[in-house]
């Protein structure tokens, strides 16, 4: 009987393998296109996403036509020198221009919104965005999103962080969150994001500083209902911003129970 049992535990694990959708995922503050030393890297970026192959790809820090950059549209820079869709949404106007997050894809992007999520750290109310997009992929739509959680208080961040999870427990499709966090793993704010989303980048791999790193604040989460394997993760290390980017290349399948 145990023979049988494993046997068909093993043919739905197959099958489920079978029916998973890989994906190559990237998170990357860009620091409006500048290293640490605050010299423009922009093309080197692009080159490097360029080359990572990766499908999808959650920007943080990232100029729209900002005096401070030259006046250049970021996202759609990008997105030429990639060949890749993008999508963008403004935290706040800035400098000409504003400032916000980004979206690269292999993958058309559809249902683009700038969501907001609370800051409270400023002493008044005030919101940031929380870009979002759909994106179908084989016979599979799921959706890809990026923030940039408040670098000034923890509380503020966990805060964010639960608002993160309300909104996305109502998915009814897989979703992908990435982003610069600000907050190390083990912290409140992340166990809080945790009981929804799997960390899929290194679980400990330093992003920040870009020179001689110690803190993990950088993460690609998944839905924990969805993913299925997480095929291989690191941090990449490239000087062209004050972070370092991650990788993870993860399966995804149809939704188990939570």
């Amino acid at each position: 009987m145990k023979a049988y049992l494993s046997f068909f535990i093993c043919i739905f694990l197959g099958f489920q393998g079978l029916n998973a959708q890989k994906l190559k995922l990237m998170s990357y503050n860009i620091h409006i296109g500048k290293n640490a030393a605050n010299e423009d890297q922009l093309k080197n970026i692009a080159d490097f996403i360029k080359n990572s192959k990766a499908d999808l790809i959650g920007l943080q820090e990232v100029d729209s036509v900002c005096n401070r950059s030259g006046k250049i549209d970021q996202m759609k820079f990008l997105a030429e020198q990639t060949g890749m869709y993008y999508a963008y949404a403004r935290h706040f106007a800035f400098d000409g221009g504003s400032y916000g997050l980004g979206i690269l894809s292999r993958f058309p992007l559809s249902d683009i919104i700038n969501n907001r999520i609370s800051l409270t750290s400023e002493g008044k109310s005030d919101t940031r965005a929380l870009l979002t997009a759909s994106v179908f992929s084989g016979r599979r739509k799921f959706t890809f999103a990026t923030v940039h959680l408040d670098y000034r208080d923890s509380n503020s961040r966990q805060k964010q962080a639960s608002e993160l999870v309300d909104f996305f427990v109502k998915s009814p499709r897989a979703v992908i969150l990435t982003g610069d966090m600000n907050a190390k793993p083990g912290t409140l704010e992340i166990l809080k994001l945790e009981t929804l989303f799997t960390e899929t980048g290194p679980p400990s791999g330093a992003t920040y500083p870009v020179i001689k790193p110690l803190n993990k604040i950088d993460y690609i989460m998944v839905d924990s209902a969805y993913l299925l394997k997480v095929q291989d993760q690191e941090v990449v290390y490239v000087l062209f911003s004050d972070h370092l980017p991650l990788r993870s290349t993860v399966r995804i399948r149809k939704r188990t129970s939570r």
